[in-house]
């Protein structure tokens, strides 16, 4: 779809939220989305009898409908079989898998691979199993820092299905995983030396669950309805840490009340304690479980993944507290939009969170004055597509209260920047559909209620 130039403001206001999010529309184009806008361009020639044609069915696509962003090497691997879930949001007619060797430390030996539908914990469908393979071999070796997708595997999918992904890893190899929340299992592992257990119908008593997702880093499947996918590249915030719930799950809920042919996979590529950029002398928690900045993993994340329409970034909250000035942030979202526009895609950016001090970090009265320049850049510099002003969703401006630059206690986790089950409601509910190009969505129930302060003014500026 074509972006119209410069959409006026669009204001919003959710049922637990104060303010509004705002959305200014680019002149960002390509061909093929001017195409589906204006159609082919007019030839002048004499206009005849229209003919009687037949529609051809759409041809199908490949859509990322489910991702975990790889974030660190940790463990070893040797011999072992590890077994991981993946909760698609969108179905399809067949899928494939990536399976990422990013943090290894040597080849990634893999002696077969199967796919079936999750029946819970570590048990699959054994009747739907299916094996999967990689350049028409049921073995592969991926290098060091690298990338694989098996071959189509022909297993329809519906969207909410659980697939039980199997690889059996014959050789020794750092764990590349994505270490985050919850103590919920989304996947087993095997102890080393246990062999090939990728045909199994349950590991019990053999396999250790763990919340760590480990290889395994998105699913594709082929489509002939729905749109494009939508990348979310973010920090804790949005990995739901500290939280029961993430927004881009709910918002994905929010999605799923539309028809399904119209439904697309909103793809969650958070990292914890992950920073947008890292700067010279700014020390971050990249090689230790933070992951690479957001500006050199959006290719990996999100531009090369499978039928991307959007890429939606929520980061810079770390850089700051790492010690970063706004201006150091500000250009990695520069480089961030020319990634993405060069890509032919739109960018979205969600305004940084109100930060307090809590007891384990110290935010300073600096810190607060360089997230506020951020965010008004954000709000202000027209460099984006799209913009929701997440800060302003979840500010204490609700109930009587009116301290914008604090977070409403009741969507606090307690550790004044990440927002708890509640928060991420909020935040998935106070989501204009139309700065994601998605028609109008219902929203779901509240956890709690908010009601805005009166005379408490904090709303977007005005461009």
């Amino acid at each position: 779809m074509s972006r119209p130039v410069r959409l006026a403001l669009l204001v919003v206001v959710a049922v637990v939220a104060a303010a509004a999010v705002y959305l200014t529309r680019q002149q960002t184009s390509t061909p093929a989305r001017d195409a589906a806008r204006t159609g082919p361009a007019s030839t002048g020639a004499t206009t005849v009898a229209p003919t009687t044609t037949t529609t051809a069915a759409p041809a199908p696509v490949w859509r990322t409908v489910w991702g975990s962003t790889m974030a660190w090497g940790y463990g070893q691997v040797d011999n072992a079989t590890v077994r991981e879930l993946a909760t698609v949001a969108t179905g399809g007619s067949q899928i494939r898998f990536r399976v990422s060797n990013y943090f290894g430390d040597a080849p990634l030996q893999i002696g077969a691979a199967t796919v079936a539908p999750s029946t819970g914990g570590s048990a699959i469908s054994a009747a739907s199993l299916h094996p999967a393979t990689f350049n028409g071999s049921s073995t592969t070796t991926i290098p060091k820092g690298a990338v694989a997708y098996s071959d189509p595997v022909a297993l329809p999918v519906q969207a909410g299905e659980t697939l039980a992904i199997s690889l059996w890893i014959t050789g020794a190899d750092l764990v590349t995983l994505h270490p985050c929340c919850g103590t919920a299992p989304h996947g087993w592992f095997t102890p080393n030396g246990r062999g090939n257990s990728t045909t199994a119908a349950s590991l019990s008593g053999t396999g250790i669950g763990s919340p760590w997702p480990r290889f395994v880093d998105a699913v594709d499947a082929l489509q002939t309805t729905g749109g494009g996918s939508i990348v979310v590249v973010g920090d804790s915030i949005t990995d739901g840490f500290n939280s029961t719930a993430r927004w881009t799950d709910i918002l994905q809920k929010r999605i799923d009340a539309l028809p399904a042919r119209e439904r697309r996979a909103v793809v969650n590529e958070a990292i914890t304690a992950n920073a947008l950029t890292s700067p010279p002398g700014v020390h971050t928690d990249a090689l230790t479980g933070g992951g690479p900045p957001g500006v050199s993993r959006l290719k990996r994340d999100a531009l090369s993944q499978a039928g991307v329409s959007e890429v939606v970034m929520l980061l810079g909250t770390n850089d700051l507290w790492f010690g970063a000035t706004a201006a150091q942030v500000i250009a990695g979202y520069q480089q961030a939009v020319a990634q993405v526009h060069a890509a032919g895609l739109p960018i979205v950016a969600m305004t940084l969170l109100p930060r307090m001090t809590d007891k384990d970090e110290y935010w300073s009265p600096a810190d607060q004055a360089n997230l506020e320049t951020v965010d008004h850049w954000i709000r202000t510099s027209g460099a984006f597509n799209a913009v929701i002003d997440t800060a302003r969703v979840v500010a204490a401006v609700y109930n009587g209260q009116c301290s914008p630059h604090t977070m409403f206690a009741p969507f606090d986790s307690g550790d004044h920047l990440h927002p708890d089950a509640a928060g991420q409601t909020a935040i998935a509910n106070f989501i204009n559909p139309a700065a994601l190009g998605l028609p109008p969505l219902p929203t779901v129930p509240p956890l709690v209620a908010a009601t805005p302060t009166p005379g408490c003014a904090y709303a977007p500026a005005v461009r």
